[in-house]
């Protein structure tokens, strides 16, 4: 808020007859208050930026008026005014000099003038500004208000605050996305270079970005900073009547994050019951249609299921991931709902839209996969599609289907990684049709006796055994690959026979193994 005046707007008062002697400084200087005084060397009782008042009784010569004047400029005092008087109808040659030496704007006071009245300006001004600034900020408060109550939004909000400066502002979040941009925005890097100070901005941190600088705020939170204002304009330039119109909308803009973020977590915790309904499969086949109805999925339509997880960040699942992947089939202009998993997201995507034929999905899903490394960036990316499935019955596959995929993908070494069911195998959908209890109880009944001897004898019975079947049951290239000798893998699967009640001749009990193997493998 403002609450000072200018050195060149106290001589706009004309009722002072205030007149200019120096002005190489300049009279671009604040006035905060107005300090008469006589003493020679006032320099401890003198403010920053106050007017001292004087008639000059100390200024006898050149000495003593740059001792004078040397006090005011280390106190950053903002000017001298000189009262006239009858003895001095002018202001001394000595002081006149001595201002233009050491850069003191000297103004003259008329005789008439008492001095009380150069402070009743200073205080009117003051309380007019301060009265301004009051209704500044009322009004904005009024529109930002309104902004909020018409439905407008985070666009509506940043309007209210760039419009009366017509500079571009945008709201980023820690991913570096631009959640509202007005007044020309900001492009994609310079979203993410903004986000890219979010720990550091404080109260306004400047950045130069491509379109120029600029200045980063971070929106008030409960916890660390998640999202921040990019306002464009040097910091140096924002005035306080600005910083005070940008703190004000801060809170407003807090208000409104906070809002889309109670809407979503209601949101995907409605959605998140659709994972339950899916894989309840008929039972609640009706509730599923409705559910994916308020949507606006076609839940009688051509259906594709997407999982995605980000690795090495367990808490992006529940947050970003499901708000990037709705970002994403919003852009391609397909209803979808992303609920939340325990450890994945996700999406149930309608390719149903009259106007658009059925898009191949494994190439949504690499287009999916780009989006979310994009807003993600620095970690690894993963997503598995199943087969395009037809109506809620269907869907429970189409979601085991997804979920072995994204398992799949999830072995493969890169950044980003995608795969389709077909890839995964068919025996992975056998595994995914039972239950966890069923499976682990079929795992431990096959090797749970070569499980245990591994852990108490060190041996490689289940390696030796995955080598043995990654190797088309050759037992050369198993034995080259564990780099032991022929005869000790044998001895080794001899045993695991022995233990798991399983011959590695029989095709039947071969199957077992690798079923068991797979499921000890999903466990770890």
């Amino acid at each position: 808020m403002i609450t000072h005046m200018m050195l060149r707007q106290l001589l706009d008062r004309a009722e002072l007859g205030l007149r200019v002697v120096v002005s190489t400084a300049g009279l671009d200087r604040e006035i905060r208050w107005v300090h008469p005084t006589e003493l020679p060397d006032p320099g401890r009782y003198l403010g920053q930026s106050e007017l001292v008042l004087t008639n000059g009784l100390w200024c006898t010569d050149l000495a003593s008026a740059e001792v004078f004047l040397a006090r005011l400029v280390d106190a950053g005092a903002a000017g001298l005014v000189f009262g006239l008087t009858e003895q001095t109808p002018a202001a001394p040659a000595h002081l006149v000099t001595a201002c233009e030496r050491l850069g003191v704007p000297l103004l003259t006071l008329p005789i008439e003038i008492p001095f009380t009245s150069v402070t009743q300006a200073v205080a009117t001004a003051k309380a007019e500004l301060r009265q301004r600034a009051l209704l500044d900020v009322v009004t904005r408060g009024n529109a930002l208000a309104a902004a909020v109550a018409a439905g407008a939004g985070l666009d509506g909000v940043l309007t209210v605050l760039a419009r009366g400066r017509r500079v571009p502002v945008a709201l980023v979040d820690r991913q570096g996305q631009r959640l509202s941009a007005v007044f020309g925005g900001l492009s994609e890097s310079d979203a993410r270079a903004g986000a890219a100070v979010l720990d550091e901005v404080g109260t306004g941190r400047p950045v130069t970005l491509e379109s120029g600088p600029a200045t980063v705020f971070a929106v008030p939170d409960v916890g660390p900073p998640e999202f921040a204002v990019v306002y464009g304009s040097a910091e140096t330039d924002i005035d306080e009547a600005e910083r005070a119109a940008i703190e004000q909308t801060l809170l407003f803009v807090s208000v409104e994050v906070a809002r889309r973020r109670a809407a979503r977590a209601i949101e995907l915790r409605f959605a998140g019951e659709i994972i339950d309904m899916a894989l309840s499969g008929h039972r609640r086949a009706e509730e599923l249609r409705g559910r994916l109805r308020s949507f606006g999925v076609d839940a009688d339509g051509p259906l594709a299921v997407f999982a995605m997880t980000v690795h090495d960040v367990e808490s992006v699942v529940d947050t970003a991931v499901p708000t990037v992947a709705t970002d994403f089939f919003t852009r391609e202009g397909r209803p979808a709902v992303v609920p939340a998993g325990s450890s994945d997201a996700i999406a149930i995507v309608g390719l149903s839209a009259a106007s658009d034929p059925v898009t191949d999905p494994p190439a949504l899903a690499h287009r999916l996969a780009e989006a979310l490394a994009g807003r993600l960036a620095g970690r690894r990316v993963a997503v598995g599609v199943g087969r395009v499935v037809d109506g809620p019955t269907a869907l429970r596959r189409g979601l085991l289907e997804a979920r072995e995929a994204l398992r799949t993908a999830g072995m493969r070494r890169g950044p980003v990684a995608v795969a389709t069911f077909a890839e995964a195998g068919s025996h992975r959908l056998l595994l995914a049709l039972l239950d966890a209890d069923t499976r682990r109880d079929f795992a431990d009944a096959v090797l749970g006796r070569v499980r245990e001897h591994d852990r108490h004898h060190r041996s490689d019975l289940m390696r030796s055994l995955a080598a043995y079947l990654d190797n088309g049951a050759s037992w050369s290239r198993a034995a080259a690959h564990l780099h032991v000798h022929v005869n000790t893998l044998r001895n080794r699967l001899t045993k695991l026979e022995e233990l798991a009640g399983r011959d590695l001749q029989c095709s039947g009990d071969l199957v077992d193994l690798h079923l068991a193997l797979q499921i000890e493998h999903d466990a770890r």
